[in-house]
């Protein structure tokens, strides 16, 4: 036996003297970073101490005497942590405390406040019902709108011009309802929003159908446009929503190779079915459609509700925020402006070669299968463009990747404008369609970007796009009226584009002193 050097040491409390835990010396010291938090151990009787029983499978109860082992305990105090041994914090608020800094907070910790940022990776519920909900909208969407073209063409004698002009019409109306929904489905909700637009969407090709003159067209066209704005912002806001930054760029690319791909399936594919399943199905088809969209929000609604109620705050893990880079907020602010200028110009390109489609595909002496199929590369090269740039994410805030893509987009919109040849009008859609794909995924990115209110700023994103829908359309129609030639569309938008793009240069002449932005 060890003898006893009591008389070296001051006396010890009572109260300490109960509460002590003596281990083995071979084992580890009674720490809070080696052993868990211990109640008080009252001393056994005959002098004896026993260890507390969440290690009593692993430490021995040893017969020993106390007075004899306490110099033997001090000297290992010494040693260790200069941190007093959680067994002789007898306070239980200061127990807790220690106890709370020796280990990372969980969403089940105590010390996992409100006002602290939890370290645990947040995992949002699967979203696979929106993305479906997103690709039939796209698809259904994409054959009403474009097919509606030729079937205005073939019935009603609609010229270039009369496309151009009722292509402004839907497009400045989408500009005022995509605001007014954006900011509707945040304060209402977004699966009321989405009842109203798919309700709207079934009503709008229902109303086509059951009118086949001109004023019943048109007047399906607005309503179909004004329900169609209830749709988009929501979808984008909830597959977005509760997202950590370090996945959010992962979610907007799957968006955006979806919605992409189905509408350009229906441009593909649209041609055969309207040739094959007859015209009424560019009204039937969609309806069926926005019908089964409708009757899903039911469930759909019931299990967000039901991930809400259990997905705590999602938080950036701390590892991954120290990897982030720390971007300047001006830099960013000028990125979003940028995005937000440069996406209606791609529209303005869009929707007029859009409304021009049937003349081009006459010109090229196609019929509307193989004009469809044609004027689908751009659609294809988009979708690819997409899946690029959700794989890398280099372009992320450069200004030579989004002023480049940019100048593609005019160069093929003149081409496909100006040609018809068919080699030619492949290769133009090729610069046209990567242009436009980087230019949108811009736009969606940096509205998204470090951003709280997705509904609403899914509305103002959509509402640029309509000024971009719009006002194509409209300078084409435009030069068409005044001059007359066939010709007078293609320069009309080029010099706009031509002036967006310098537009877009002076703005990211802000950025310059950031060489990390070049």
């Amino acid at each position: 036996m060890i003898p006893a050097r009591a008389t070296t040491h001051p006396p010890i409390h009572p109260r300490h003297r109960d509460s002590l835990s003596i281990r083995r010396p071979s084992l580890p010291g009674p720490h809070c970073p080696d052993y868990p938090v211990h109640r008080s151990i009252p001393k056994a009787q005959s002098g004896t101490t026993q260890c507390h029983p969440a290690v009593a499978g692993s430490v021995r109860t040893e017969h020993w005497n106390v007075d004899t082992l306490i110099p033997i305990a001090r000297q290992r105090e010494s040693r260790a942590s200069p941190h007093v041994p959680c067994e002789r914090r007898t306070d239980p608020a200061e127990r807790h405390q220690h106890a709370c800094t020796q280990t990372p907070p969980t969403v089940d910790s105590p010390c996992a406040s409100s006002d602290r940022r939890i370290t645990v990776k947040s995992n949002p519920p699967g979203k696979t019902g929106y993305f479906v909900l997103e690709g039939t909208n796209a698809f259904a969407a994409s054959y009403y709108f474009n097919y509606l073209m030729f079937l205005l063409q073939q019935d009603h004698g609609f010229s270039n011009l009369n496309n151009l002009t009722l292509g402004a019409v839907h497009g400045f109306l989408y500009v005022g309802a995509s605001w007014f929904a954006g900011r509707f489905g945040q304060r209402h909700g977004y699966f009321t929003s989405l009842r109203i637009g798919f309700g709207g969407m079934g009503a709008g090709v229902a109303l086509g159908w059951l009118l086949p003159g001109i004023i019943g067209q048109i007047g399906a066209l607005l309503l179909w446009t004004v329900a169609m704005c209830f749709t988009w912002p929501m979808l984008e806001a909830l597959t977005s929503e509760r997202e950590p930054k370090d996945r959010l760029p992962n979610r907007i690319g799957l968006y955006n190779v979806i919605w992409a791909s189905t509408a350009g399936l229906a441009y593909f594919v649209g041609g055969s079915l309207f040739q094959r399943l007859g015209k009424d199905s560019l009204y039937w088809l969609p309806l069926i459609i926005h019908i089964l969209q409708w009757m899903s929000l039911g469930w759909l609604e019931r299990r967000h509700a039901q991930n809400a109620a259990r997905e705590t705050r999602p938080s950036t893990p701390a590892e991954i925020t120290a990897k982030a880079p720390k971007r300047d907020p001006r830099i960013a602010q000028v990125f979003q402006k940028l995005a937000w200028i440069g996406n209606p110009f791609a529209y303005m390109g869009m929707n007029t070669i859009i409304a021009v489609v049937p003349g081009i595909a006459e010109h090229a002496g196609l019929d509307i299968e193989a004009g469809g199929r044609l004027m689908s590369a751009w659609f294809i090269v988009r979708t690819l463009t997409f899946a690029v740039l959700w794989a890398w994410h280099g372009w992320h805030y450069r200004v030579g990747w989004f002023l480049g893509s940019f100048l593609l987009l005019i160069v093929g919109f003149i081409a496909v404008m100006t040609s018809h040849q068919i080699w030619i009008l492949i290769l133009a859609q090729i610069a046209f369609g990567w242009g436009t794909g980087l230019i949108y995924y811009s736009s969606l990115f940096y509205a998204m970007d470090g951003s709280d209110t997705h509904g609403e700023h899914g509305g103002i994103h959509e509402a640029f796009i309509g000024i971009g829908i719009g006002s194509g359309p409209a300078i084409s129609s435009l030069a068409l009226w005044f001059s007359g030639a066939a010709m007078a569309p293609a320069f009309a938008v080029g010099a706009t584009l031509i002036g967006g793009w310098t537009w877009c240069w002076k703005v990211a002449r802000r950025t310059q002193t950031d060489p990390g932005t070049r």
